[in-house]
């Protein structure tokens, strides 16, 4: 058998050492050394933002934890990934739910390119407009990785293979990815001294940091004695290492976990798309988001909501979708355009949102959280260069340095970029506006406004350098 899976090769610092992609096909591909293998602790770091608000509002502060494995386990993840995803994309296709399913999955459109959260937004939108007199389901489901339940995930993975129980190497792949543990990473650097006070502000309280450059800490972070003495715990030491002992949960940002979550909710999704399907409707989820369009009217549309949050609860006790986190829209034609009414739900005051867009019942927009998401992006690349560029020129002003800068440069990493066309194949070398354009493009009349909501980008930007430059130059010269 010609096996397709090539391993992308890992950098980052863990615990073991680097593989050649001839070692890494060696071990992952042999089902007796998988059945065997000794898992690492996942390392994890929380990823911090603050949700969009209103102007005046204070935004809620949102963490996800990511955690990322160890090389050798990353490997083995990433080809029973492959493994899973050629049952389950026959499974898709026996059941009719290509069309349906749209997350962690390659899917094509007609001119053979590679469809993304834009196609697929589009087309919601397209049915909505097609129908024209209908309802529109948007709803959330609540912490979906940290939710999905073992037995249940179990039992799923057992039928997309086709066998009464895993195989042992699939049965040690399903229980490092569920009986999984974790190194926090902060105190993993502190432990192992990259990581600690740097020295004291003003007041006497401790500044925390590096104290090494993140560039020179080594890829293997310990040998096998110094994890078992230092991260274990030994000789003294309080072991790092903590498990999830819960029946729920698998990490978000291992390999495997994208395909998993689709896998688990395989039998959910033929039930609620032939339930929406015999109304005449559509049934779409991307992860954790799902737009159901019905053409029905609100009361109907509304026992249809309560039906889908009850079916969940069948996929295991924690999995759920809340009703704050649900929204309900009418529409009904005007002219060539829509009316909308939100009917109930917390979300969209603006009309419909979906996958990064907002829908009115005439245009789809950029969501407002999908800018500010950038500019906050932007803010934090913003102190980045400030901070260095203030210790660049230790004896220049705030303006002056700001002078220097290379405005067009930042904007051009961030913002818009020269020779579109030759780089919009490739996402990887997407920035914001190419994104932005693509979706004017894909949305085509409907996104007339979305190029509108940017206007004023590149003195967003300016200011934005400016403020972080300010605040660097007064850090530098406190110092």
């Amino acid at each position: 058998m010609t096996i397709e899976w090539k391993p992308a090769l890992k950098g980052y610092c863990h615990f073991d050492g680097h593989m050649s992609v001839k070692d890494a096909v060696l071990l992952a591909t042999d089902p007796v050394r998988v059945a065997r293998h000794p898992f690492y602790p996942f390392i994890r770091y929380h990823q911090r933002w603050t949700k969009y608000a209103e102007k005046g509002q204070s935004g809620k502060e949102k963490i996800r934890p990511i955690r990322y494995a160890a090389r050798a386990d990353a490997y083995i993840f990433s080809y029973y990934r492959y493994l899973l995803s050629r049952d389950y994309e026959a499974r898709l296709q026996n059941e009719n739910l290509t069309e349906n399913v749209l997350a962690y999955r390659r899917i094509l459109d007609s001119s053979g390119s590679g469809k993304c959260n834009i196609h697929f937004a589009m087309d919601g939108i397209k049915k909505i407009r097609n129908l024209g007199r209908c309802c529109a389901i948007a709803m959330d489901i609540s912490n979906f990785f940290e939710s999905i339940d073992h037995g249940v995930l179990k039992e799923a993975w057992k039928d997309v293979i086709g066998g009464s129980r895993l195989p042992p190497d699939h049965y040690a792949v399903y229980k490092a990815i569920t009986a999984y543990s974790v190194v926090d990473k902060e105190k993993l650097y502190e432990r192992l001294g990259y990581y600690g006070v740097k020295g004291h502000n003003k007041t006497g309280d401790p500044i925390k940091g590096y104290l090494k450059p993140p560039r020179d800490i080594p890829t293997k972070l310990t040998t096998g004695a110094e994890f078992r003495r230092a991260v274990a715990g030994g000789n003294g030491y309080r072991s790092l290492i903590d498990q999830n002992r819960k029946p729920f949960g698998v990490p978000q940002g291992a390999p495997i976990s994208d395909l998993l979550a689709n896998l688990y909710l395989l039998k959910f999704d033929m039930e609620v798309r032939d339930r929406v399907a015999a109304l005449g409707g559509a049934y779409y989820r991307y992860s954790d988001d799902i737009l159901i369009v019905t053409p029905q009217e609100p009361n109907e549309a509304s026992d249809l909501e309560a039906w889908v949050r009850n079916t969940i609860r069948k996929y295991g006790d924690k999995i759920k979708i809340k009703p704050e986190k649900s929204a309900l829209f009418h529409f009904q034609p005007s002219g060539d355009n829509q009316l909308w009414t939100r009917v109930s739900g917390d979300q969209g005051k603006n009309g419909l949102e979906y996958l990064g867009f907002r829908y009115d019942g005439r245009y789809m927009y950029l969501r407002d959280s999908t800018i500010s998401n950038f500019l906050r992006k932007v803010t934090r690349g913003a102190k980045r260069a400030a901070h260095f560029a203030a210790r660049r020129y230790p004896n220049k002003s705030a303006v002056q340095i700001f002078d220097l800068f290379d405005v067009d440069g930042f904007i051009q990493r961030y913002g818009r970029v020269e020779d579109f066309e030759s780089k919009a194949g490739d996402v990887h070398n997407w920035t914001f506006w190419t994104y932005v354009t693509h979706a004017a493009d894909v949305c085509g009349p409907l996104g007339r406004p979305i190029f509108k909501q940017l206007r004023h980008q590149r003195g967003a930007i300016s200011g934005r350098i400016m403020g972080a430059i300010v605040n660097a130059v007064k850090w530098r010269d406190r110092a």
